[in-house]
Order: C-alpha cells, then sequence, then structure tokens
C-alpha cells in the first residue's frame, strides 16, 4: 500500500479484503449493537467498520492517529471522526456502550474504561500471556474479562496455559 500526504491508494485486493474485514467484524460485533448503542473503533483508519456499524447505532466515535485517512473519506452525520495521540481517549466519560479495537495498546486501557459505561464491553485481541492481560484490565477499572480461542470462550485457567491469540471481551 502505498501512502502520501496528498492521498491514500489501496490496490484493489487491499481494498477488498478490508471490506471483507469490515464485514466480518461486523458480523462479530452485531449482538452487542442496537439503535441506541453509541460504538468506539480504535484504530479506525479508514474507518470501513465504522462507516458500516453507523447503520446499527446512534452514534459511532472513529478514532485513529492519522487524519489523512480519516479526513477524506465520507461517512454518515452519526459518524464522528477523532485524532487522537495514540494514548489518550479524547471522549466524553461514560459515553460509549460497546468499544473495538484490532489489536491492544495496554496504554489505552483507562481510557476506553473512562469512555465506557457501566456494563459497556470492549473487544479486543492479544497475543497474551493472560496473567498480564488480566492485572492491565482489573488496573484500568475493567470488571470482568472473557477469554475466546478460535471463537469458543474459555475459562482463565486454561487462558493462562494457552499461548494461542485471544480474543477478549472486556466488562466495565
Amino acid at each position: 500500500m502505498l501512502v502520501t500526504a496528498e492521498r491514500l491508494r489501496f490496490s484493489a485486493e487491499q481494498h477488498a479484503r478490508r471490506e471483507r474485514d469490515a464485514e466480518r467484524e461486523l458480523r462479530s460485533l452485531r449482538r452487542a449493537l442496537d439503535l441506541q448503542s453509541v460504538f468506539l473503533e480504535l484504530g479506525a483508519g479508514d474507518c470501513a467498520l465504522a462507516r458500516r456499524a453507523a447503520g446499527y447505532v446512534e452514534r459511532v466515535y472513529a478514532l485513529d492517529v492519522s487524519e489523512d485517512a480519516m479526513g477524506r473519506l465520507g461517512g454518515p452525520p452519526n459518524l464522528v471522526r477523532v485524532v487522537h495521540d495514540g494514548v489518550r481517549i479524547p471522549l466524553p466519560e461514560v459515553s460509549v456502550d460497546v468499544a473495538f479495537s484490532r489489536g491492544l495498546v495496554i496504554s489505552q486501557l483507562p481510557g476506553i474504561c473512562r469512555a465506557l459505561k457501566d456494563g459497556g464491553v470492549y473487544y479486543t485481541s492479544s497475543e497474551g500471556p493472560a496473567v498480564q492481560l488480566r492485572a492491565a484490565f482489573f488496573e484500568a477499572g475493567f470488571s470482568r474479562l472473557r477469554y475466546y480461542v478460535n471463537g469458543l470462550r474459555i475459562p482463565y485457567p486454561l487462558a493462562r496455559v494457552l499461548d494461542d491469540p485471544f480474543r477478549l471481551a472486556a466488562i466495565k
């Protein structure tokens, strides 16, 4: 992929792959979303997922460190693009129902937790280890953590011994 200051250019293959990934991600998140939900996507990039999610929720916040990708693409009126520094989450406290990122950035956890409403859920992925992840999430203010491997929910004791990448659902 060639990225320039003037324009973002994606090959047809990259664009198609990104669209397929966004559709898959939305399918996995869909059961957590409703028309009164506020959704946050961290690392939104081209906003492919955020644009899709906007049709299912009241408001979508799309956060990314790059203004280039987000600033050049259109979207529905309930999609709010926010450029941030990669650490702080510049959203109102207790304003988000569901948050999502493709990869975990530990330094963002306190800000994500502050932005989530009580009972809100943050979905992400990480390589582990489960013990350190659990400590980081609880220290940031989350109350529960669910681990998933290959789409199956697994108990924490099993997550501790597996080396597989985890899909996580953290509940505030």
